[in-house]
């Protein structure tokens, strides 16, 4: 069994670890050293003095060059890490394998970026005032970056706060998911190995009740949550005033089915986007709504499709749907699906516990809009099925739930799809695709309870920085 030490410079060796078990089978993969309150404090001031005497002068083809090495290093350990995902988080191996290949992407799109980092110059002649005077606005880091991350993508969510964070010129202090922390910590290894100095980027393996020191530390100028939005707007409360912050909480994504959407292309999309990762992302497809024409048609293909799929261990390449992270989690849902169903629901498939914390991928119909199982997150394996006339009743049903992230439409109707778009009040609308499509440089994030900011690699390394006026009075003409 590995053990995975301390990755703080200059702590001292706590002697202190956790186990870290697998969600499927319950078996003991590793242990990883715990933080205590002096490793934290030496993290800290890792993190600011390293800022102030490395990172606020080092050139942007300095840090492409470590994120390139960076991206080599994750392709080069590809099955390494993708074995690491799916035993530590329960996610079936071949959509592991995926993520292993979209984080090389999003390290890879950070070092370009960072090359391309840039202001502008501002017309200072539009009034007599402004004569003989220049300006310009130039792109500066923030200092420390405190990002606490989540157990359902390991790998390349760590990519999406750690490296946008160094792109931007930020020193990083990395929270994982205490589920998952071994993605983490190989992440971590990997940019030290890659040649930065190891006081820039802290491994924080620490419980959530201790990380109110860190969060209301005032070295933290920058912190990127990914989690509960409970969680979340707590953190919002504590940090000091001035700290900037990017949040990802959850959805209750919502998918609709135009009357004239081509049903053969669209079954797949919507079933992938509900059942990825047992339902267990954010955008998760959770609440399907279909036009009454084509309704009857829909049951029946999505029953065909969701019965193909098979549960279990994650680490076989033919399994699908792999175990929920925690038993918790398991009861939890079946709860909420039972209590669905006392309240009028219908199972017509799947809903099942199975052994290994598995539940089969379920469909519900007869689901109302104020049940729990509809207006709260699921983050299961679940889908509802609810029948619709008019399309202003999907868009109503958005726009009155809290959680606004991802939502998509399939239809032939460019009109509908555009009337669609336009009136729903999420931050991302799909076309034709399901609502967890995602490639790594596009805008990403949700709106009221779903979260705060713009992620994706160009959004956040620009949030990441602040814009400098600089202004001159020229004596020449």
């Amino acid at each position: 069994m590995d053990t995975y030490n301390l990755l703080i410079k200059d702590a001292k060796s706590t002697s202190d670890y956790n186990s870290v078990y697998s969600p499927y089978n319950g078996q003991e993969i590793a242990k990883v050293e715990i933080a205590n309150d002096a490793a934290i404090e030496q993290a800290l001031q890792n993190s600011m003095i390293s800022y102030e005497e490395i990172m606020f002068k080092m050139p942007s083809h300095k840090r492409a060059t470590i994120l390139r090495n960076v991206a080599k290093q994750i392709k080069e350990n590809h099955e390494d890490l993708s074995s690491t995902i799916a035993k530590e988080g329960g996610k079936p191996i071949t959509d592991a394998r995926a993520e292993v290949t979209r984080a090389i992407n999003t390290v890879e799109t950070c070092a370009q970026v960072a090359l391309d980092i840039h202001g502008e110059q501002i017309n200072m002649d539009r009034t007599e005032k402004g004569e003989n005077h220049i300006a310009y606005t130039i792109k500066q880091s923030l200092g420390p970056v405190l990002a606490i991350s989540a157990f359902n993508h390991p790998v390349n969510l760590i990519a999406h706060q750690v490296a946008t964070a160094f792109a931007a010129g930020n020193t990083v202090i990395i929270k994982p998911a205490t589920t998952t922390p071994i993605s983490a910590h190989k992440i971590v290894s990997y940019f030290i190995n890659a040649g930065l100095d190891e006081r820039v980027i802290s491994f924080l393996n620490v419980s959530g009740s201790k990380m109110e020191k860190v969060v209301t530390d005032k070295r933290i100028k920058f912190i990127t949550f990914i989690g509960s939005s409970k969680v979340g707007w707590e953190i919002r409360k504590k940090a000091n005033n001035g700290v900037k912050m990017a949040f990802e909480h959850g959805g209750t994504a919502v998918c609709t089915i135009d009357k004239n959407a081509d049903l053969e292309k669209t079954i797949p999309k919507v079933v992938k986007s509900a059942f990825y990762h047992a339902g267990q992302v954010c955008v998760s497809t959770q609440n399907l709504f279909v036009n009454e024409y084509v309704y009857n048609d829909v049951l029946e293909k999505l029953k065909d499709e969701v019965s193909k799929l098979k549960t279990g261990n994650p680490i076989d390449s033919n399994t699908d749907v792999g175990p929920l992270i925690q038993e918790s989690e398991v009861n939890r849902v079946k709860d909420w699906i039972d209590e669905a169903v006392k309240n009028g629901a219908e199972i017509i498939c799947g809903g099942e516990v199975k052994e290994n914390q598995c539940i089969e991928p379920t469909l519900l119909i007869n689901v109302n809009q104020e049940m729990k199982i509809f207006q709260e997150e699921v983050f299961g394996p679940v889908l509802n099925i609810i029948k619709y006339k008019e399309i202003d009743e999907p868009i109503r049903a958005i726009n009155d739930n809290k959680y606004c992230f991802q939502d998509s439409i399939f239809t032939q109707d460019i009109d509908t799809a555009i009337y669609y778009a336009k009136n729903i009040r999420t931050k991302a609308v799909m076309i034709n695709e399901g609502t967890a499509f995602r490639v790594d440089w596009m805008p990403f994030g949700g709106t009221m309870d779903s979260g705060l900011g713009f992620g994706g690699v160009k959004y956040s390394i620009e949030d990441m920085m602040e814009e400098k006026l600089i202004m001159i009075n020229s004596k020449y003409k």
